[in-house]
Formats: C-alpha cells, sequence, structure tokens
C-alpha cells in the first residue's frame, strides 16, 4: 500500500522568524524524571529523529516473534523486560534511546544530525518478508524478489520520502543523515541514495572491491548484478581467480565500498543484561594473577552443513586445524557441507595442543564460563559480521582478530572520542586470514608483561562493548544497570562522543577545542575522572 501523507514541515531556521506554527512538544525524558540522565548528555550534540510513516516501523513490530523481536518485550504480567531479541535488536535499542535522551531535539535549526529509523533488519527481513507471498517494493517484477533486493528496495523508499517529505535532506545531500544497516552484510545492498550518508553498522567490510560472503542465496547481494548496477552502484568486473571452494565463473564483485572508513561507525550488537552483567560484576576477573585454563578458544557454527566460503572458511580451517584428535567424529578424510564434501579441509588436528579449545556451540550458561577461563579468544567472522570481540573483551579474554579488510565494533571510535590509547592495538591482536595457521606461534611470541597490558586494557574497554544506558521504565532497573562494571561508562556514551566528532567533521560544530577534548576524557573517566571539568549529571 502507498505511504500515508507526510506530514507538514517542520520550520527551517529561516522560517523561524514568520512561522506561527510552534515546534512540537516533546514528552518528558523518562531518565530525568527518574533523577539518573544519560552521561551523554554532556556533550553538546543534537540529533533531530524522523517521524517516519508507519510501514518502515511501527508497523512492522505487530509481527515480531521470538528469534524477530526488538530488545524488549511485555510478560503475561504486562510488566517490560529486556531480552535477546534478534541479532539485529539495536535498530529499536537505539531508536528507542534517541527518543528518551537530552541529545534529541525537535527543533531542526538546531539539529546538528538526522536520525532516520527504518526496521529492516530486525523485522522487514524476517519475518515478515519470508511470510509475504509476493514481494512487497518494486511490484512484482522478478527482479527485486529476493531478501536482500527487498531490502534495498525498502530502505530506497525511505530515502524517497525523507528527500521528498522534508527539506532537511537535499540541504546536505544527505550526508548528516544517519541510517542503520544490521543485518549480515547490510551495508553492502544499502542503495547509491544513501552512500553519503553515515551509516551504523555491524559489519565494517572495507574492501574496495567487496564480494558477498554470504552462505544464503537468498541474501547474496551479487546474485543480479543487474540489480546491482541499477541500485547500489558500478560493477567492478568479475572476480580474479577462485572463491574458496567455488568456481570464479566471471563471478562480479561490486563497485561500491560497503563501509567507508573516515565516514560510517561500526556498532556493537545488543546483548541484553543477562549476558554481561554477571562478568562485569565479577572482581576476579580482574584479580592479578588469575589463571585460565584455556589457552585458545572458539565456539560457534564451524561451517557443517553450509555453502564453501561462509567465514571466508576460516571457521571451518580453524576446526580442521585445531580440533582435538581426541573427539570422535563422523569422518576424518573431508569436511561436509551442502554442496558435498571438501577434502581440502580435511580435520586432521594436525596443529592442536592441550589449552587449545575450538568447538561447535557449547552449551547455555556454558559459554561465558568457557570465555572466562580463556586466555586468548578467536574472532572470526560470520555470515558477514561475528560477536566474537564483543563476547571476549566482556569475559576479560583477549581477542584474536582473523579478518581482511574489515572494520571491527568501535575501532576508530575511542579516536574520535578522544581516548586513542584505548584503540583495538592496545586489548587485541590481529593477524591475517593466510597466517591462521601460524597464530600459536604468533600468541607464544607474545611477552608476559604484554598479555597482562593487554589483558587489563580488555577489562577497561569492555563497557563501551555493551548497552547500560538503555531506556528503563523502572528507576530501580536503570540504576541497577548503570552501576554495573564501570558506573555510567557504556556503548551509548561512546556512540555520542564518536557522532559529535562526526558533526564536527562535517561542519555542523565548531572544531574541537582544548576544553572539549578535557570534557569528553571526563566523561570517559580517564584522566583521573572528572578533573577540572564537571559532569552535569547528577550522582545517584
Amino acid at each position: 500500500p502507498p505511504p500515508p501523507p507526510p506530514p507538514l514541515p517542520l520550520p527551517l531556521r529561516s522560517e523561524a522568524a514568520s512561522s506561527a506554527r510552534p515546534l512540537p512538544r516533546l514528552a518528558p525524558l523518562r531518565q530525568e524524571e527518574q533523577g539518573m540522565p544519560s552521561a551523554a548528555a554532556g556533550s553538546p550534540l543534537r540529533v533531530y529523529v524522523y517521524e517516519m510513516p508507519s510501514e518502515f516501523t511501527t508497523a512492522l513490530l505487530q509481527y515480531r516473534g521470538v528469534h524477530s523481536a526488538p530488545h524488549r518485550e511485555t510478560n503475561v504480567y504486562g510488566a517490560s523486560q529486556l531480552v535477546q531479541g534478534s541479532l539485529y535488536a539495536m535498530e529499536t535499542a537505539l531508536h528507542e534511546w534517541l527518543l528518551d535522551s537530552r541529545l534529541r531535539t525537535a527543533d531542526t535549526a538546531q539539529a546538528h544530525l538526522f536520525f532516520v529509523p527504518v526496521y529492516v533488519s530486525s523485522l522487514y527481513l524476517w519475518p515478515i518478508h519470508g511470510a509475504s507471498t509476493a514481494p512487497l517494493y518494486g511490484g512484482r517484477r522478478h527482479r527485486g524478489a529476493t531478501r536482500v533486493q527487498q531490502a534495498t528496495l525498502m530502505l530506497r523508499a525511505a530515502a524517497e520520502y525523507v528527500r521528498s517529505a522534508l527539506p532537511f535532506w537535499n540541504a546536505s545531500g544527505g550526508a548528516d543523515h544517519v541510517w542503520m544497516l544490521l543485518h549480515d552484510e547490510a551495508p553492502c545492498f544499502a542503495p547509491r541514495e544513501l552512500r553519503p550518508s553515515l551509516l551504523l553498522t555491524h559489519y565494517g567490510y572495507d574492501a574496495r572491491r567487496p564480494l558477498s560472503w554470504s552462505s544464503y542465496a537468498d541474501d547474496d547481494w551479487l546474485r543480479s548484478p543487474a540489480f546491482y548496477e541499477e541500485h547500489v552502484g558500478p560493477l567492478a568486473g568479475p572476480r580474479e581467480g577462485k572463491r574458496e571452494g567455488r568456481p570464479a565463473g566471471g563471478r562480479p564483485r561490486g563497485g561500491a565500498a560497503c563501509f567507508e572508513r573516515g565516514k560510517d561507525l561500526v556498532l556493537p550488537p545488543w546483548k541484553p543484561p543477562s549476558f554481561w552483567r554477571a562478568p562485569l560484576s565479577d572482581p576476579g576477573l580482574a584479580a592479578p594473577g588469575r589463571r585460565r585454563g584455556t589457552y585458545l578458544f572458539f565456539a560457534g557454527e564451524l561451517g557443517a552443513k553450509r555453502l564453501p566460503g561462509y567465514s571466508h572458511d576460516l571457521r571451518q580451517r580453524a576446526e580442521a586445524l585445531f580440533c582435538d584428535p581426541r573427539e570422535p567424529r563422523p569422518r576424518r578424510d573431508c569436511l561436509e557441507h551442502a554442496a558435498g564434501c571438501r577434502s581440502d579441509l580435511a580435520p586432521n588436528c594436525s596443529l592442536w595442543r592441550p589449552g587449545v579449545r575450538v568447538v561447535p556451540h557449547v552449551r547455555r550458561g556454558g559459554y561465558g564460563a568457557a570465555l572466562s577461563d580463556s586466555t586468548y579468544c578467536l574472532a572470526l567472522p560470520g555470515d558477514g559480521w561475528s560477536s566474537r570481540v564483543l563476547d571476549a573483551v566482556v569475559h576479560g579474554c583477549v581477542p584474536v582478530i582473523v579478518q581482511d579488510e574489515s572494520a571491527m565494533f568501535f575501532e576508530g571510535a575511542f579516536s574520535l572520542a578522544g581516548a586513542p590509547e584505548l584503540e583495538y592495538s592496545s586489548f587485541s591482536l590481529r593477524l591475517p586470514e593466510a597466517e591462521l595457521p601460524r597464530v600459536l606461534e604468533a600468541l607464544d611470541a607474545v611477552t608476559a608483561p604484554r598479555l597482562r597490558a593487554m589483558q587489563a586494557a580488555a577489562l577497561r574497554v569492555r563497557d563501551y562493548f555493551v548497552y547500560k544506558d538503555v531506556y528503563a521504565p523502572y528507576r530501580y532497573e536503570r540504576k541497577a544497570l548503570l552501576a554495573t562494571g564501570r558506573p555510567r561508562q557504556d556503548g551509548f556514551l561512546l556512540l555520542a562522543l564518536a557522532l559529535e566528532a562526526r558533526a564536527r567533521q562535517l561542519g555542523k560544530l565548531p572544531p574541537q577545542t582544548e576544553e572539549g577534548r578535557r570534557r569528553n576524557r571526563a566523561l570517559l573517566e580517564l584522566d583521573g575522572g572528572a578533573g577540572e571539568w564537571q559532569s552535569p549529571v547528577r550522582e545517584y
């Protein structure tokens, strides 16, 4: 169905004097009523949040389910509670946070950035598209019928609404607009209209000539080169050489970068408090001389029954090389997968040694314990992105990142916020994908002092990989969340400071001053706390 008629535009700065229509009044902030305003309130950033037609947001919520849910639900007693939701539940969590944030403004003349909420990843791609008898966007044409093509067309429709209904997009060409693209490889199939904007994503794949690595045919955004060229960007020609396990066959590369460093940001995914409250509250994880029983750990999908190319074949290779030879296996001459059996990935366990553990998913409750007992944790891609860096640092395990041409969660954001000493080099190791067989050699070369420093740094930054400052209807709940770990330090605060820096780069805010740098470091509780700059956030 066609979208409802657009609302009347808000007055621009030049129209404010002549317009008799008042600005809309925002509801009182719940966090203010509770006497617990966000630490992010110390930022001068102001964000206008679009009221999008219901087809892009609220109308989709009626289809939520167990595996396609927002970050909160109402239980049988009518009480609101935070839940895991879908893998992409940050779409609703960030939208909700902004609506109850002092950063939000209804006066577009004061806005530095414009946020466009669209629930394309958390609800539209599944279950709505999966249950539809015909494509909802693009008519009944064959082109545009796959899941990710439908996402491209939905985002294009949202961009057209923003561009035609209100004048703010045209004023900057969309450069000061913010979109969330959280699906597995979502920024790769973003329509060209969104490319000038600031993209918030979980997938920081920045190859100049990107490939689709999805193991689901419906999510292959290069499946139709004609559709890609029409809606996303130019092709960069066929792939040179051979994708692991798949013939080249003239398979194309995209000509539009999925992620652009210096413009876009990689967000950690939503994890409910049930995942992180216990480790962030455990003083034993930071105890000097803590012994961890596992040297190198990975648990998760290992590529069985998947198409070749899943995880860049890294999880499959990790299992083949580092599997425990004492464990029984159905067969050892090849790796079985969705398209047959690959002898080049036969699980020979040739590099295994005691202390190395590469296993499929562990039982519920055992995953956190295994992470807490591990010194190093492999961070390998999945279908696009994976949460393994977040999982590791939350439990004080040093991430070992093996993923080429990809920015990780909040990589670069620490520097934007004025805390470059917290960047990835302080708490993680990184190896090229080709060096995976030599990962144990690289770890053995790490000195004991450097390992202790990385472990301490991981515990220092882990608060910024989770979201405590989430909207909470109940004061006791908000108080408990904000007090976990390092009080008031979380991913929303770091995101606000990184977005503020992006607004300065766009010229929407003045250049950063020394006083502003001191303010940011005080908000992040660096340099001994608040120091000379006093935060407006009250103690509670």
